[in-house]
């Protein structure tokens, strides 16, 4: 297989982590001895953009495993390590987590100052995450902007995250839907692209009532971070 076998398409399913284990550890492999292919990667890493309208929270110090709001910007060179960094499983974004407890008293507050309005992107199916995830849906659901308005949160899925929002996929159906129906200012969005994927590996996809389709998970956050939303990987 040459560099040209492999198409963006399967690139950007690498990048946006909607690619099954199998694949994805064998396109790593191709990645980390071919520099052309490393290249059109890190080119098509580069060409999302996602992340520039996205500003940190102000923290207090804390070690990197407690880290989990997106940077600024990303140097060409931290993208590079990325895409290695999602080969080996480590997610979208490659580098922050969600605590179980979820989000500190401090940073609700940094998100109220700055307008209460937050996009949370999940693409993770591993409980633990899905339940972190859930539970600052939650925290940011029921939270209220420097005016007394509810945060408007929206909660995106794709990649295994899609599990989630599943109607015989997710273990949290039901708290979901109770969710749904305490938080108006909510909504559920998955990724149309990503449910694509999983039908053509034969994976039947049907999603909680409660839920919005996106053409593409990258499409939806790019919009909101431009609007000025916040990011949270989750």
């Amino acid at each position: 297989m040459t560099t040209h076998d492999i198409s963006d398409e399967i690139l950007n399913a690498y990048i946006d982590n909607e690619l099954d284990p199998a694949e994805r550890a064998t396109l790593l492999e191709r990645i980390a001895a071919d520099a052309g292919l490393r290249a059109r990667a890190c080119e098509l890493w580069q060409t999302k953009q996602m992340v520039q309208g996205a500003y940190p929270l102000p923290r207090r110090k804390a070690s990197p495993a407690r880290r989990r709001f997106a940077s600024t910007r990303w140097p060409h060179a931290l993208a590079a390590s990325l895409l290695l960094a999602l080969g080996a499983g480590s997610g979208w974004l490659g580098h922050d987590r969600i605590d179980a407890d979820g989000l500190a008293m401090h940073q609700i507050d940094a998100l109220r100052n700055d307008g209460g309005r937050v996009v949370l992107h999940l693409f993770s199916d591993e409980p633990a995450r899905m339940e972190a995830a859930l539970r600052m849906a939650e925290q940011l659901a029921a939270a209220r902007d420097r005016a007394g308005q509810s945060f408007q949160v929206e909660f995106v899925a794709n990649g295994p995250g899609l599990h989630l929002l599943r109607t015989g996929g997710s273990p949290y159906a039901s708290r979901i839907a109770a969710l749904r129906q305490a938080h108006g200012n909510l909504r559920l969005v998955a990724c149309q692209r990503a449910m694509d994927r999983m039908r053509e590996r034969g994976i039947d996809v049907n999603l909680l009532s409660e839920v919005e389709v996106a053409p593409s998970a990258e499409g939806r956050l790019a919009a909101r971070l431009t609007q000025g939303w916040r990011y949270i990987q989750a």
